[in-house]
């Protein structure tokens, strides 16, 4: 007979799934509790006026430079560090390979107009009236305390010079003019890394604060559009190029390709066959070739992207700048890229919901670091980031907590356990485990991802009653984050249980 005091012993499936349930609402009812002391910590500090290590900043000589890149509907997956063989992004793999590379990153909305008013103030966009890009567009005016706390301004204040190149697409208020930022260039290709160069090594005796804001990839909007023969930004040209090629040359359908089953009814309601990527005209007509053809014009428009990154990267190298400039690249949103039969944004799929985000301080940041563990805000987030670097007093109340902790590898023993997305029709609670979003329809749809175990997202758990203490539990998370947040809109996105 075996010594059972050392052999392995597997209890009953009917046994290990008690247990597994019990453990899943004790770790839920634990992230639960951790995340509203998180929040209380992370405003008690906002109040005091600094971010975390903003004492270890002022030990040094000088504050860095601050040089923020934002591209334009790239999902997290779309560099070669992050594993995607089938492009070449040096300029973006030499952030990482120099700095810390986060990969649970998610944008505030996956529409650009509210990310981007999400960045440039540290807000969920909704609060603000920032539901979707016309609806952000028409924000007459701002609250006076988040006017006076967006990006810019928080940084003229702290002393630095500053400079904003490229897209801008948000109200008045944040426009460059109106925000605070010296110098505004307009253009968002290759024109900018020449201006935000010439601004960059103007000699001063002040740190600046540089923002590239690039259109690309976002140019993958228009290959609907040269599939009929209409070019736009010479996408027509890339098209054609990619129709050309052999099968082998164009890269493979992604795993998740398949429509998931129990796909929640609202998400196809809400995707208009009249948009410039008509999402919904595409998943029916699109053959895998067809699709291939899309994801080949979409890694090449990341390409050309990186490229002008490299350009202002290689800039900053020559002028002696780069070990004292603390360097934050992301996007604002992503891209469906052929998952699920889908292609553009506003979804909150992981190519649409999640994002880039790169920390690069040689003076700061030991480099080659992937963070595979902790959940960002990209837009709650990046503004006390950028705060504590440069000694700044960041706004009070905000819901953001600075990286600098993470990026700079100091112990941090309290981190927010889930992380929210939202818009017009949807609310997204993404746990360590599991996805959970909530959407404004009659039908009363849901959907909970083990994001572990199904990364694709392929299932959808919430009428699994297996499942249901973890779809009770991420009820109740949404319900306390849309009371934390002041989420006025957030009522018909509570469900019971």
């Amino acid at each position: 007979m075996k010594n059972r005091k050392n052999a392995s012993f597997e209890p009953p499936a009917a046994v290990r799934r008690s247990r597994g349930l019990r453990q899943r609402k004790h770790d839920m009812n634990m992230n639960r509790r951790d995340f509203i002391r998180t929040v209380t910590a992370a405003a008690a500090c906002a109040a005091g006026g600094r971010g975390a290590g903003a004492e270890d900043a002022a030990k040094k000589n000088d504050r860095p430079n601050i040089l923020f890149i934002i591209t334009d509907q790239q999902h997290a997956g779309m560099m070669s560090c992050a594993g995607n063989k089938w492009l070449k992004t040096p300029a973006m793999d030499s952030l990482a390979k120099g700095g810390i590379r986060f990969e649970r990153a998610y944008c505030a909305n996956p529409v650009c107009v509210p990310s981007r008013t999400s960045m440039a103030t540290g807000m969920m966009p909704n609060r603000l009236g920032a539901s979707n890009n016309a609806a952000g567009m028409k924000i007459r005016t701002l609250p006076p305390e988040v006017d006076a706390g967006s990006l810019g301004k928080i940084m003229k204040r702290a002393g630095y010079d500053t400079f904003y190149g490229g897209k801008v697409h948000m109200c008045r208020s944040l426009a460059p003019g109106n925000a605070g930022y010296d110098k505004y260039f307009k253009d968002q290709r290759g024109r900018l890394p020449a201006a935000c160069l010439a601004f960059m090594k103007t000699k001063r005796g002040k740190p600046f604060f540089a923002v590239a804001s690039f259109i690309n990839p976002h140019d993958i909007c228009f290959a609907h559009l040269a599939r009929k023969g209409t070019d736009r930004h010479n996408v027509l040209k890339l098209y054609k190029k990619a129709s050309s090629l052999p099968d082998e040359k164009l890269p493979p359908l992604p795993a998740n390709y398949a429509i998931p089953k129990k796909e929640p009814a609202s998400l196809g309601e809400h995707l208009s066959p009249r948009a410039v990527t008509p999402a919904i005209t595409m998943r029916k007509e699109y053959d895998e070739k067809a699709w291939r053809i899309y994801r080949w014009i979409y890694l090449r428009l990341a390409e050309q992207v990186d490229k002008h990154i490299g350009a202002i990267l290689d800039g900053l190298k020559a002028s002696g700048l780069e070990d004292n400039t603390l360097v934050i690249f992301t996007s604002d949103h992503g891209n469906m890229d052929a998952s699920h039969k889908l292609a553009s944004k506003g979804l909150f799929y992981e190519e649409s919901v999640g994002v880039p985000l790169i920390l690069k301080y040689k003076g700061g940041i030991a480099g080659g670091k992937t963070d595979g563990k902790h959940l960002v805000s990209t837009g709650l987030d990046i503004l006390p980031t950028i705060c504590d670097y440069a000694r700044a007093r960041t706004p009070v109340g905000l819901l953001g907590r600075s990286l600098r902790p993470l990026a700079e590898g100091r112990r941090v023993d309290e981190w927010r356990p889930y992380v929210a997305s939202e818009n017009g029709w949807t609310r997204m609670i993404r746990s360590r485990k599991f996805k959970y979003c909530s959407y404004a329809a009659d039908t009363g749809n849901e959907s909970l991802v083990d994001m572990e175990n199904d990364p694709g997202e392929m299932r959808n758990l919430a009428g699994d009653q297996k499942f249901r203490d973890v779809l009770a539990e991420h009820r109740r998370l949404l319900a306390d984050w849309i009371r934390i947040s002041d989420d006025k809109d957030g009522a018909k996105y509570v469900r019971n249980g």
